[in-house]
């Protein structure tokens, strides 16, 4: 067995450290995104899906983003509000919806920076199913510990 690398002390505090670095960028990237584009991160992130996708049903959007289709859903009202996406019903199926990026749509993400929660989520499909599952453990952990297990979280710092 390999002796530690460096004391439990210091490693909980650079555990607590590294926490820390990853919220805090995650909020700058947030808040300069919305100050810059007029979209928040999510609202980015799904504009960005949709570039690569061209046009793309709401239920494929959903399991991308790893989020619920009533989350997608009221991402995709506000954006259809500010112009960017347009929806329609298919026939003769009118519960499938597909969304498309629109013109002003397709002027915001060429402008914009990748979407934070979009590059975590490609980072962690990267990693092999022992580091995922090693690293699902050890957060479910933390989670325990904090006490957190009931508290619904859909995005980092959004209100989505």
């Amino acid at each position: 067995m390999k002796p530690p690398r460096i004391s439990k002390q210091t490693a909980v505090a650079e555990i607590m450290q590294s926490f820390r670095r990853i919220f805090k960028s995650i909020q700058q990237y947030s808040e300069a995104v919305l100050k810059e584009f007029g979209v928040t991160g999510p609202q980015l992130w799904l504009l960005k899906i949709l570039r690569k996708e061209n046009e793309t049903s709401v239920s494929n959007l959903s399991q991308r983003m790893c989020l619920h289709i009533s989350t997608v859903s009221g991402i995709i009202d506000r954006l259809e509000k500010k112009g960017y996406v347009a929806r329609k019903r298919e026939k003769p199926d009118r519960r499938v919806v597909t969304v498309r990026l629109t013109y002003q749509g397709k002027q915001i993400i060429s402008k914009a920076p990748e979407p934070a929660q979009g590059k975590l989520l490609h980072g962690l499909q990267k990693l092999s199913h022992r580091e995922v599952m090693e690293l699902y453990d050890s957060l479910q952990k933390i989670v325990h510990l904090m006490e957190v297990e009931h508290v619904k979280a859909k995005f980092f710092f959004s209100k989505e």
